[in-house]
């Protein structure tokens, strides 16, 4: 897929600034639009005062293999090579979405997720790839073990973790239909007031075969 365009436009036409502003980037894996209305519904199903809550788009829902931060877009084929190495390995699979919970705790809580079952050795496996990948051209590796989720919901008011713990019950036992894994996208992100804009810069497939050797 090419690449977004990059130029600053606030630079003269037809010039190129002399050093691209930074963009900030990450790898996920897309979710399917059955999934993302299932979202919809366990966002729905959770009832909590809707000051306390913001919830996140289905449609800008996805499960997050890397945040690159911000990155020089000078580096966006070098990360997009990193990508295809480590989506060429493995063949695809499926996932479920299934369960909620919040981080860090009840207590605490700042971010509501949904959690995967399935494949999730594969997930994990495809992660550590991408993560050593990356790792090799200069991206630090993150220190805490990988946990695939999907975030749906930010809490921006504390609420109490009774309340909390109640609201999330009604879902737990919740299961979507099951989404494939097949491919890995490279996102950048820009921040706006009513939530984040998100452009593809990059997919990466997985193998249609297995790899020889």
């Amino acid at each position: 897929m090419p690449f977004a365009d990059m130029r600053d436009p606030g630079a003269p036409e037809g010039k190129e600034t002399a050093k691209q502003r930074p963009l900030r980037a990450f790898v996920a894996v897309p979710i399917s639009d059955a999934v993302a209305v299932f979202l919809r519904q366990l966002q729905a199903q959770i009832q909590l005062p809707a000051a306390n809550i913001r919830w996140v788009t289905a449609e800008n829902i996805h499960l997050t293999l890397k945040f690159l931060g911000d990155i020089d877009p000078s580096r966006v084929p070098e990360v997009a090579a990193r990508m295809d190495a480590a989506a060429g390995i493995f063949r695809p699979f499926s996932i479920v979405a299934k369960g909620v919970g919040v981080f860090p705790n009840l207590r605490h809580a700042r971010v509501i997720w949904v959690g995967l079952e399935g494949c999730i050795d594969r997930l994990k496996a495809i992660q550590a790839a991408l993560e050593s990948g990356l790792e090799s051209i200069g991206f630090k590796r993150e220190a805490r073990e990988f946990s695939g989720h999907l975030t749906i919901g930010r809490i921006r008011r504390r609420t109490g973790a009774r309340m909390i713990g109640a609201s999330l019950d009604s879902a737990k036992a919740a299961v979507s239909d099951s989404f494939r894994v097949d491919r890995l996208m490279l996102f950048k992100s820009i921040l706006k007031p009513n939530g984040p804009e998100y452009t593809l810069l990059h997919t990466s497939h997985l193998a249609v075969k297995k790899p020889v050797g």
